[in-house]
């Protein structure tokens, strides 16, 4: 052999080994964006999540969870007291949190401190739990 048909040689060998190197690149690369795919399809479903709500009710289960009655809101000021918002006495306002979990109350600066005392002691007496909310 010549050094010219060792050198053609060698240069197909090396065309041939870059070949070789390239398709398994390309299968690896392949291989991989195949697994990407998949672990995408199971932790997104059959989209991604962009785009609109969807019209439908959807399919699965939900817990439900029972909803509680809620605290009442009391105010105390100088004005008189208010109970989610409406005007009230304070039997009134013992009342409407009787039916609740407890009563939230805000004492504002210009509440004159008996009404503050009576209401208090008259929730206490119905056994309504106070969460007075504010400087105590």
């Amino acid at each position: 052999m010549s050094s010219t048909d060792k050198k053609l040689a060698k240069d197909i060998a090396t065309n041939l080994d870059r070949r070789r190197t390239r398709r398994r690149l390309i299968a690896l690369v392949a291989l991989a964006a195949a697994i990407a795919l998949a672990v995408m399809y199971l932790r997104c479903g059959r989209s991604l999540g962009i785009g609109g709500q969807d019209a439908s009710k959807g399919l699965g289960s939900a817990i439900v969870k029972e909803i509680t009655p809620k605290r009442c809101a009391i105010r105390v000021s100088a004005t008189g007291i208010t109970v989610d918002g409406q005007k009230a006495t304070r039997k009134a306002a013992v009342t409407a949190c009787k039916e609740t979990t407890g009563a939230d109350v805000v004492v504002t600066g210009d509440a004159r401190q008996g009404d503050w005392d009576e209401l208090r002691t008259a929730l206490e007496a119905a056994n309504v739990p106070i969460y007075k909310l504010g400087r105590p």
